[in-house]
Parts: structure tokens; C-alpha cells; sequence
């Protein structure tokens, strides 16, 4: 019964202990955590400012200021998945601009030459769909650095992405929206920094599944074949 009430005191301190810690070091916690999405900020004159597909209205205007600023030779567009019933509503005769059309025209009213905007045909609907795409673009137009324009929780894992698959070859950093929303410091008081922190998340560990399922197939491919035991008659 002592032994009892002495392990019932010591999960009493244990809790006690445990949610003062995450009273006041919390904050700092969930911080670290919206930090460790945002990649370090993008230093050098790319090649290309590769703005990459969504949220145009925030992402192409910083992409125009970029390349104004002397911050990239030239802006690369990728292209996104259209939306269900975008097709049959242009079928209809219904004509709207798709989100590659709207970044066209948001660089041409931000005076970006026309010479300076490169397109991708291909329709991506992942990170890793649009590095991919990226990477056959470079082998007719190669490139030593790529900004990657891109929300700010995103830098993070974008980079991580291009980064593996272009290879050490290409030099990868990324800039985001300097209006961005999108508060590391604070991400949890906010419902959509919330969701995209989840997002992100959820994002890396796809990322870093695949990227264990890339090494553990590498691996068992360089694994040297087993030796084959013969009985020898005598």
C-alpha cells in the first residue's frame, strides 16, 4: 500500500512538472515547429525564378519584383492541374483564365518582357511532380541556380525536393511572398497557418517515406548475392 501511494505521488510531481514545462516552454515549442518549415532565405541571382503552381496572386508579383530587382534572368512558370469541370465548362464555350494564364497576365501588367517568361506545358499536382517537370525542362535550358518563389511554409519541403532530385548540380533556394500570411511564430493561433502547418507536415513525411523507400531499394540492389552452399560428393 506504501509502495502504492509513494508511485501515485511520484506520477502527481511527474504531471506537475510536465505541464509547467509545457505552460511556459509551449510557446517556444510550436515555434521551433512553424521555424523548422521555412528555408533559410535566398542569397545570389538565379538563373531562374521558378514560381511554382497555386497561389498566383501572391507568388507572381513577387516573382516580377525578383527579376526587377536583378534577382533572376528570367521567370519559369510550371503548370497545375486544372480543376474538375474546368474542361467541360471550356467545351461549353465558357472561356476563364487557369492559373498559369492569370500568372501571364500578372507579369505582363508588372512589365516583365515576354522574352523573360518561360513556360511548362506539363500539368503537375504535386511538389514532386513539378521538380520532375522542372528537371526535363533543364536539359534543353540548364540552369546552376533555381529560386524557387513559393509560400513560405512551403520553402521548406520544396527545397528538400528539388534539391534531391536536380542533385547537387543544380544549387536550390527558395523565396516567399514577402506579404505572406504566414506566421512561424504564431502559426497556431491562426486556422489556416494551422492547416498548413499540417499540411507541410504531412507533406515531409511522404517526402521522407519515399526517400526511405529510394535507400532501402538502393541498398538491397548493391547487397552482394548470397553464396550458393553445394553439397561436394566424396
Amino acid at each position: 500500500m506504501i509502495r502504492l501511494f509513494f508511485r501515485l505521488i511520484r506520477l502527481i510531481v511527474f504531471c506537475l512538472v510536465l505541464g509547467v514545462g509545457l505552460y511556459f516552454g509551449g510557446p517556444y515549442l510550436l515555434t521551433a515547429i512553424g521555424q523548422s518549415l521555412v528555408a533559410p532565405p535566398s542569397a545570389g541571382r538565379a538563373d531562374l525564378l521558378v514560381v511554382l503552381a497555386g497561389e498566383p496572386y501572391l507568388r507572381v508579383p513577387e516573382a516580377a519584383r525578383l527579376y526587377h530587382e536583378g534577382q533572376g534572368a528570367a521567370i519559369l512558370l510550371t503548370g497545375e492541374v486544372h480543376p474538375p469541370g474546368f474542361a467541360e465548362l471550356r467545351q461549353q464555350g465558357i472561356e476563364f483564365r487557369d492559373s498559369q494564364e492569370i500568372a501571364l497576365a500578372i507579369l505582363a501588367a508588372m512589365r516583365v518582357p515576354p522574352s523573360a517568361v518561360l513556360t511548362i506545358a506539363e500539368r503537375a499536382d504535386t511538389t514532386r511532380a513539378e521538380m520532375e517537370a522542372v528537371a526535363r525542362f533543364l536539359r534543353n535550358r540548364p540552369a546552376k541556380r533555381l529560386t524557387l518563389v513559393t509560400s513560405r511554409s512551403h520553402t521548406g519541403r520544396a527545397v528538400k525536393i528539388f534539391t534531391t532530385g536536380l542533385g547537387s548540380a543544380v544549387r536550390i533556394q527558395a523565396h516567399p511572398p514577402r506579404n505572406d500570411p504566414f506566421d512561424p511564430a504564431g502559426w497556431w493561433r491562426k486556422r489556416a497557418d494551422y492547416k498548413q502547418v499540417l499540411y507541410e507536415y504531412a507533406g515531409l513525411a511522404d517526402f521522407w517515406r519515399i526517400r526511405f523507400w529510394e535507400w532501402a531499394v538502393g541498398w538491397l540492389r548493391s547487397a552482394p548475392p548470397l553464396l550458393a552452399v553445394r553439397e561436394v560428393s566424396r
